[in-house]
Parts: C-alpha cells; structure tokens; sequence
C-alpha cells in the first residue's frame, strides 16, 4: 500500500461563539493553513504516531474499533501550528489523520462521522465540513451550514501563553436570556451575511461576539485593535473564544487590502506580540492524495 495524505485547515478564533437555547456553539473561521496528515501502512507492527499527538492517536484507535479493521503502519503530521491557541490544531490533527487513513483503507468516512468520533476525544471545531457550519462543539452537531466566505484577510496577534480548550469549556459558562436572544440574533445576521456575501457584516458580527466574550475571556489587545481597524479602514475585530488570537478581518476583494495590510504590520511591529497574516479558507474543503 503506498502513503496517503489527508489534508485539514486551521482556523483564526470563531467569528461567533455563544449559546442558544442552552446549548453552546461556534462557528469557526478557516484560514489557509492545513496540516498534511501522511500515513505509511505496513502489513503488521502497531500504529505509530508523534508521541505528542495523544489525541490523534486516540481517535484513530476510536476508527479501528468502530470500523472493525486493524491498523498497521506510521501516521506523521507535518506544517502543524501551535495548540492551545485558537488554530484548532487539534481538531485539524485528527481530521488529517481520520482522512489519511480512511483513503488508505478504502473507508467511507462522512463529515458527520469524523464529528462523532472526535467530539468523544473533546470539544471540536466544524471544520470537517467542507462548508462552514454553525456546530454545538460539545455534541458534535450541525446547527446550519452557512456557506463559503467572501475573500478575506487577517492581521492578528498572539498575546502569548496558552489556553486549554478542554479545561475552558468544562467550566460552566452562565449566559442570560438577553445574552442567548443576541446571539441567536448574531446568527441570523450572519446567515444573512453568508447568503449576500456581506463582509461587512461579517465583520461586525465578529466583533459583537469578541466584545460580549470580553468579561469570559478578556483578550488584553482587543480596545487596541478596534482602534487599528478603525483607522485602517477593517472589517472587524476576530478572537479565538478559547484561545489566545486576536485579529482585523480585512476585505480582500478591495483594491487598497495590501495597502491596509502593510500599514498594520508596521502598526503591530513594536508590540511584544507575535504577528500573523493569514487569508480566509473560502471553504474547509480537505484534500486526500
């Protein structure tokens, strides 16, 4: 059997976290940076994994058992970013692998499937999904699925440390009735942004969700970046709810982006503060070859 790569994208934050009806959800946004997932099958010997990469190697152990094979062979993970950030490392980990080692074995694996077996290791992106979704993360479920984005650009920081994203959602977050209404509110605007290709509102139902999370998880830049957007004309503030990004979304389509661009990496320069410039992934669609 010769090697096959599953591919999956990360993200930047979510454009909307909230809850709805009790129930929490998110909607991630991808970026054009996809960990290659590459698999070695051998004919006996036990799965290989990086040994850093537990969870890849539990969800993989959940695909043999539910799919009845054995699994022999090395799985390597390469252009992986850092965890417990907000790239949803993790899940584009194991979504990589479950792809890899489905096309090795000849498996049909639906996105809903993928989203099953990793919502048992922990909390998960939708990115397994080739548009982007509206997911309850605990319970791996699909609220709607929005569509492809408009072409966009990110400017964001990294304000150092990390997040653990298991540990920050066991932690029972309170939300009001008046708090659920407005994101279920957000979502529809969204919806609505999604069907009219509307960055702008895009944007604006970013950064509604980054200010209403500010009193769960305060990013120490966010007043300072909606400054920087302001002057430079962005779309909107980005964070990563269980993470440690923040960003500007910048319209892409527009003749003075790499203007707008170039006067933020040079605003940003002085920070101490990793910067990173990223394009939207228009849709999560992974690659298996």
């Amino acid at each position: 059997m010769k090697a096959i790569t599953g591919t999956a994208c990360h993200t930047f934050g979510e454009l909307l976290q909230g809850q709805r009806e009790g129930v929490p959800f998110l909607v991630s946004l991808p970026i054009e940076s996809y960990v290659n997932a590459t698999f070695y099958p051998a004919t006996s010997g036990e799965l290989m994994t990086s040994p850093q990469k537990v969870k890849v190697y539990r969800v993989l152990r959940r695909l043999m058992n539910e799919c009845k094979i054995s699994l022999h062979g090395t799985l390597l993970l390469e252009k992986t970013l850092p965890e417990s950030k907000g790239f949803a490392t993790s899940t584009a980990d194991m979504v990589a692998a479950c792809r890899a080692v489905s096309k090795a074995y000849k498996l049909c694996l639906l996105p809903q499937h993928i989203s099953s077996l990793l919502v048992q290791i922990e909390p998960t992106d939708g990115i397994m999904y080739d548009e982007v979704v509206a997911y309850q993360h605990h319970h791996g479920r699909v609220i709607t699925s929005l569509g492809y984005l408009p072409p966009l650009r990110i400017i964001g920081v990294d304000r150092g440390g990390k997040v653990d994203t298991v540990s920050f959602n066991k932690r029972l977050a309170v939300y009001t009735c008046q708090e659920e209404k407005e994101y279920d509110r957000l979502l529809q605007k969204l919806q609505e942004a999604f069907r009219e290709g509307d960055s702008e509102l895009i944007g604006y139902v970013a950064t509604r969700s980054a200010e209403m999370h500010q009193k769960r998880l305060a990013h120490p830049d966010f007043e300072e970046l909606k400054a920087l957007c302001r002057e430079a004309g962005g779309l909107g503030v980005v964070v990563a709810h269980s993470g440690t990004l923040a960003g500007i979304l910048l319209d892409a389509s527009s003749s003075s982006c790499e203007r707008k661009v170039d006067m933020l990496q040079k605003k940003m320069k002085g920070w101490p503060r990793t910067v990173y410039t990223f394009s939207v992934a228009r849709s999560q669609k992974g690659i298996v070859v």
